[in-house]
């Protein structure tokens, strides 16, 4: 299939930014957050017959709406000044690419789904001091199908921040910019950032021979492994052990020898402390969760690595629990990156990236036309993992970028295959490219 860019443009706030909005300082885990950006691909199925003339109304929809939902939202309208640690709020605009796609939506749903093709949905901008802080690629495919990528700065929040502001902009596209609960924006004041990060971030080691995975591990598949183990562990923990072993067991095989492996994984602080946090805050807010697992001849068991990661776990969420005020949190914060940083890039261990998005509301995304049927990750070509909620069974969708010689084995692996009702390994796309 071919993207064709066919138009673009910075779509503005609809009312303009007090002046005394118009300079947001950053939090201390704003500033400690790399500025690369994160994508995401919401999917959504046509089910009208007219299809050309009901895309054109839902494209004009969306732009309206987005207009709406940046005069809450304006900070993602701004600029990142990086010498100043602030987001200067100057209603720059959000970057809205409109796309067409040669082809069904339906050849993404039901598994031909290329890392390059992915890509092209949802557009990477340089980390340029001039960028938006957020594109929208709105792509249209020949059944009237529509997939919205979305791509923010880290600079301007996590996750749940991107959650927020999609869900925020479908409810005022299908209801009205009067039934969105606004934002807020006060994380920097309440935790400012003083100073520069202790260190600056690595950068991102990217390739491009990556091949990309979706694995389905089902609701019940997680169930009987959690009863095998006799473990309290939660369905996210037990995914991320399963992938884990494999990628320890890969590793030993592509290596000749065992290293140390050291599982990443992060917390989201909005509900692990005791502090008040106003509801609805939007910018970054998590920490880094770091496992390491000892060299073994024979490689650890499933088991072994499910109960490190649950204590370790717990361990960590029972010690943010227990903060009692500001400066213990920045300490603490500022110790999990310190760590991160420290072993980012290290040839001597094997590092697994697994992010959990789990329990962010993603399929709660309708802007009239229904919920989405399918949200998939979008990244640059990096070995990484990412955990989502399966829209059926209570399940988790597992995105993972792997080199091609490890997918390889990866897909062999006897018990990602026994605990997956569903495997994609996509080959390079070869018309994924985009042309403008």
């Amino acid at each position: 299939m071919k993207v064709e860019l066919q138009s673009r443009k910075l779509v503005k706030p609809l009312d303009p930014t007090p002046d005394h909005c118009r300079k947001l300082g950053l939090s201390f885990i704003d500033d400690l957050s790399f500025s690369n950006y994160v994508g995401v691909v919401f999917c959504y199925r046509s089910h009208e017959r007219r299809h050309e003339i009901n895309t054109l109304q839902k494209l004009h929809r969306l732009e309206e709406s987005l207009s709406e939902t940046l005069t809450l939202f304006y900070p993602l309208a701004g600029q990142y000044v990086e010498d100043g640690l602030f987001i200067n709020c100057n209603d720059q605009g959000v970057e809205l690419i409109q796309a067409k796609v040669d082809g069904t939506l339906d050849q993404l749903l039901q598994g031909d789904v290329y890392r390059d093709l992915l890509s092209c949905l949802s557009t990477f901008p340089p980390q340029a001091a001039n960028s938006p802080l957020v594109i929208v690629q709105a792509n249209s495919f020949d059944c009237g199908g529509l997939a919205i990528g979305l791509s923010v700065s880290h600079k301007i929040g996590d996750m749940y921040t991107m959650a927020i502001f999609m869900n925020s902009w479908a409810t005022a596209c299908r209801s009205g910019i009067h039934d969105v609960i606004p934002p807020n924006f006060e994380l920097p004041s309440l935790f400012p950032a003083n100073e520069p990060a202790f260190s600056p971030m690595p950068a991102f080691p990217l390739r491009k021979k990556f091949a990309l995975a979706r694995l389905e591990f089902s609701g019940l598949a997680l169930l009987r492994l959690k009863a095998a183990s006799n473990a309290s562990n939660s369905r996210v923990e037990i995914a991320s052990a399963l992938i884990c072993k494999a990628l320890i067991s890969i590793d030993r095989a592509t290596k000749g020898l065992p290293r140390p492996s050291v599982f990443v994984t992060s917390i989201n602080l909005h509900e692990r402390l005791q502090l008040k946090i106003p509801a609805n805050a939007c910018g970054n807010f998590f920490a880094h969760i770091i496992t390491p697992f000892a060299v073994e001849k024979s490689g650890p068991t499933f088991d072994a690595i499910l109960h490190l990661i649950g204590d370790v776990h717990r361990n960590a969420k029972s010690k943010y629990a227990a903060i009692a005020d500001a400066s213990e949190l920045r300490l603490m914060v500022a110790d999990s990156w310190r760590d991160y940083v420290s072993i980012w890039g290290r040839e001597e261990a094997n590092l697994i990236l697994i992010s959990s998005w789990c329990r962010f509301p993603l399929y709660d995304s309708d802007f009239g036309w229904g919920t989405p049927d399918l949200v998939s990750k979008t990244s640059p070509p990096m070995r990484s993992v990412f955990l989502m909620d399966s829209p059926v069974d209570g399940g988790i969708d597992a995105w993972i970028t792997l080199n091609q010689d490890e997918m390889v084995l990866f897909k062999q692996d006897p018990d990602i295959v026994a605990c997956t009702s569903k495997l994609l390994l996509p080959r390079s796309a070869p018309n994924g490219k985009t042309t403008e």
